[in-house]
């Protein structure tokens, strides 16, 4: 009974092993991977670097009392994995790798990453942006495994004067909070930014089943 119940012990802490996912430490890896694919690519290739794979959504608009919209979104994606040689297909399905936005309301600037794993759970968010809720610029990144929140970190720009580009690398940030739970002050973006991750994924997907 006792060498039964140790066996049991043994393949619970195996299987454990197995279903282990994101680290802090993968995830950045992970990313770290995803932004030298990217850097490679060139869109004169064959003379340069590798061939460019992503779709490319730009939206303009005029919206009420904010005026011009802009926002462009790039979609990185992979190709699945295929197990039967028999059956290779030359355009296999994609799954979504990396996505990233850029747009602005007004004079406010935002920009948002979402690192995807190839079953389509987010791993990991990072968002610039100029909230008025929270008062200045705020720099979110957080890391996942699975539904589970594994970190968040939050920085806060330094005397921050204007929200352009040159402005806000120059403003520096620094950290605010680090943490495994979020703050009330942080919820509804953080929430925001996990709805907006499926809401991607699911646009990535009709996409991707709508393109030749």
């Amino acid at each position: 009974m006792r060498k039964a119940i140790i066996m049991s012990l043994l393949l619970v802490g195996c299987l454990q092993v197995a279903l282990a996912q994101n680290t802090i430490a993968s995830i950045r890896k992970a990313y770290q991977e995803q932004k030298a694919v990217i850097a490679e690519m060139a869109e004169d290739f064959p003379y340069d670097g590798m061939p460019p794979a992503y779709y490319h959504l730009s939206v303009v608009m005029n919206l009420p009392a904010t005026g011009l919209h802009r926002e462009n979104i790039r979609m990185f994606f992979g190709e699945m994995e295929q197990e039967e040689e028999e059956d290779y297909n030359p355009y296999p399905p994609h799954y979504l790798s990396f996505l990233t936005t850029k747009y602005n309301y007004a004079a406010r600037e935002f920009y948002e990453e979402y690192l995807y794993d190839k079953n389509g759970q987010v791993m990991f968010i990072y968002a610039q942006t100029p909230d008025i809720d929270m008062g200045s610029m705020h720099e979110l990144r957080l890391y996942f495994d699975g539904q589970k929140l594994l970190r968040l970190n939050v920085k806060e720009a330094n005397d921050l004067k204007s929200y352009d580009d040159t402005a806000v690398k120059a403003a520096g940030f620094k950290d605010v909070y680090t943490g495994t739970s979020i703050p009330e002050a942080y919820k509804e973006s953080c929430d925001m930014y996990q709805q907006k991750a499926k809401q991607y994924l699911s646009m990535f997907k009709s996409i991707d089943n709508t393109v030749y």
